[in-house]
This record gives structure tokens, C-alpha cells and sequence, in this order.
């Protein structure tokens, strides 16, 4: 890295100025736009990930694209093939897309966040911020920038086919499969593909920065953002209040309805005396088999309505966790540099 690389290329003489610019050295609207100084440096240096990440990401959105048009044409048809297949591209969609989008957010922390300022230390180049005529602060905002965006508009890409897709082909089914709230389904919809991804890249770039080997951040990182996915889906439920589900009366009993796509966290039975217990209590003096016949029962659930306010309160505190962390690496690559 050198000052020429960080100031971009000198500008050329009037007696060998290009094709397309003019003797003032403008640029020619008919000539191609390319970045320059920092941002082209930045550039160059993310290139191999962005070329990886965006040929993947293409590529599973063309996948699902192309199962989204063969479901869709199979939903009219009710021999026996185009059933299995519809079942086979359902479970094509809840096995292995949903859970290829929760694991990405770990591999862009490893192999895209990780080696960011890691390699930087491990190549020396980081020392040479000190001599060039950028300040530290501003050389590592653009070279988070560059890679920051690049995840976002090829996450937020796939977040976004992958979302429509789940509605259209899954959800809106009569009846509806695949709840929001299950499994990998939440981390594969809406916010949180990008969100996740966003918040690996910063605690990689800070792991990157502390540790100073690549080797040692890359899986340090997996860990890190693994253990932070752990510990949110076990918080993730009270994220907002819950909601009573609606009941209804049978012959027997009082039933809860749960709503459709729901998250019911709680359930159990309404003693006579009123007081709750719940379904894995198994009462005294009583056939736990036939209990629903004896009392009704009741549940509270985070209805699918709770999807995005709690993916929202989720965004806002991973961008707490990685704002933090992008302080820590300001302050270090500022220190190093000095």
C-alpha cells in the first residue's frame, strides 16, 4: 500500500490524456465509472470475496427462482407426481435453503470479516496508515465500507427472494406450513439474513484486529457469531409481550385456537378454581391422557404479526453489539497507527 495507491493515480498530462476525457482532465460521461484513492484501494482489496459471495448469491437466487416457477405451476395439478413434488420442493426449501441462509451470516464473519485487518497485520501493510496523508480513522472506514456494502446488497437480495418465496409458496398454503418462528425458518427471513450478516462482518473485522493471524480469527469468529445466534434464539421470545391465544367451546371443554403461523410458548389447563398449570404437569388423581376432556385450556403465543417488531428489536441489538465492537478496532487501528 502506498501513497500513490491511497491518493489514486496521477492525474495525466494534456499531451497523453486518454480516449474520452478532455484536455481538463474530465472524465467522459461514455467512459466507464471507476473509483478512485481510497475506495478503489478498498476495492481491489475486497474483489476476491465480492466475486465469491456475489456469484453464490446469484446463483441460489436463480435456484429458488427456478423452484418458485415449477411449485407455482404444480399447484393446479392433483396427480400423484406433481404432489411429491411439490412436497420435494417444500423440503428442498425448510432443509436446505433455510438453513444455508442461517449459516451465512458465520461464514461472511470467518472467511469475509475475519481476515479483513488480520491479513493487513500478518502482510505489514497496516503500519504503512502512519506515513500516508489519510488518518487512520478514515483509511479503515472505507475499507469496512466497501465490504459492509457489498453484504448488503447481496444478502438483502437473497433475504428478499427468500422471504417472498416463503410467503407465496409456503406460508399462504391451505393449510400453512412452516411457521415464521420454528426452526431456521426466522433466521432466513426478512431483517434478519442481513442483519446477521452484517453485525459477523463487524465482530470479524474487530477479532481480525485484536488477534492479528488469520488462522487463529477465522474460527474464533465461527465460534463467536455461533454462540451469539445460541444465545439470541434463547432471549428471542421475550423480546415483546405475549399475547392470549382465542378460545373455543367444544361439548367437553374449552380449546385454544392458535393462530395461524403462530409461537405458542406457553399452553396448559384452567383448574376450577381458576388458577393455570401447565401441559407437562401432570395433575394429581388425574388420567394426564384424557385431561383435555376434564378442563379447559389455555395458551399464550407470539403471533406471526410479532414477526417483524421483534426482528426490528433484534436488528437494533445486534447494531449495539457490533457498534461497540467497530469502536474497539477504531480505537486500536488508531493506536497502531500512531
Amino acid at each position: 500500500m502506498s501513497t500513490a495507491q491511497l491518493s489514486g493515480p496521477a492525474p495525466a498530462s494534456p499531451g497523453t490524456a486518454e480516449a474520452g476525457a478532455d484536455s481538463s482532465g474530465r472524465r467522459s460521461p461514455l467512459r466507464p465509472f471507476r473509483p478512485s484513492g481510497l475506495t478503489w484501494l478498498a476495492w481491489r482489496q475486497s474483489r476476491t470475496a465480492a466475486r465469491t459471495l456475489g456469484a453464490t448469491v446469484l446463483l441460489a437466487v436463480l435456484v429458488l427462482l427456478v423452484g418458485h416457477f415449477v411449485f407455482r405451476s404444480t399447484l393446479g395439478a392433483i396427480d400423484p407426481d406433481s404432489a411429491l413434488l411439490r412436497i420435494g420442493l417444500l423440503a428442498h426449501f425448510t432443509d436446505q435453503v433455510e438453513p444455508a441462509i442461517f449459516v451465512l451470516p458465520v461464514l461472511i464473519g470467518m472467511f469475509i470479516g475475519a481476515p479483513l485487518l488480520s491479513q493487513e497485520h500478518e502482510q505489514g501493510t497496516i503500519r504503512l496508515v502512519r506515513v500516508q496523508s489519510v488518518s487512520p480513522t478514515r483509511w479503515l472506514r472505507t475499507r469496512l465500507a466497501v465490504p459492509a456494502l457489498l453484504v448488503l446488497v447481496s444478502v438483502g437480495a437473497l433475504a428478499a427472494v427468500s422471504t417472498s418465496l416463503w410467503y407465496w409458496d409456503v406460508y399462504r398454503l391451505d393449510p400453512p406450513s412452516d411457521p415464521a418462528f420454528q426452526g431456521m425458518t426466522y433466521p432466513a427471513l426478512g431483517l434478519a439474513p442481513v442483519a446477521w450478516s452484517l453485525y459477523a462482518l463487524a465482530v470479524g473485522a474487530a477479532i481480525g484486529q485484536f488477534l492479528r493471524r488469520t488462522v487463529l480469527a477465522v474460527p474464533v469468529t465461527g465460534v463467536v457469531v455461533g454462540l451469539s445466534q445460541v444465545l439470541v434464539h434463547a432471549v428471542r421470545v421475550h423480546f415483546l409481550p405475549l399475547t392470549d391465544a382465542p378460545s373455543w367451546k367444544t361439548s367437553w371443554s374449552m380449546q385454544f385456537v392458535q393462530p395461524s403461523g403462530s409461537w405458542v410458548v406457553e399452553g396448559g389447563y384452567v383448574l376450577p378454581d381458576g388458577s393455570r398449570v401447565a401441559n407437562t404437569v401432570c395433575l394429581a388423581g388425574m388420567d394426564c391422557n384424557s385431561r383435555t376432556t376434564l378442563y379447559p385450556t389455555w395458551a399464550r403465543v407470539h403471533p406471526v404479526s410479532h414477526l417483524l417488531p421483534m426482528q426490528l428489536v433484534e436488528t437494533a441489538l445486534l447494531a449495539a453489539v457490533a457498534g461497540v465492537a467497530l469502536y474497539l478496532t477504531f480505537r486500536r487501528v488508531a493506536r497502531t497507527a500512531l
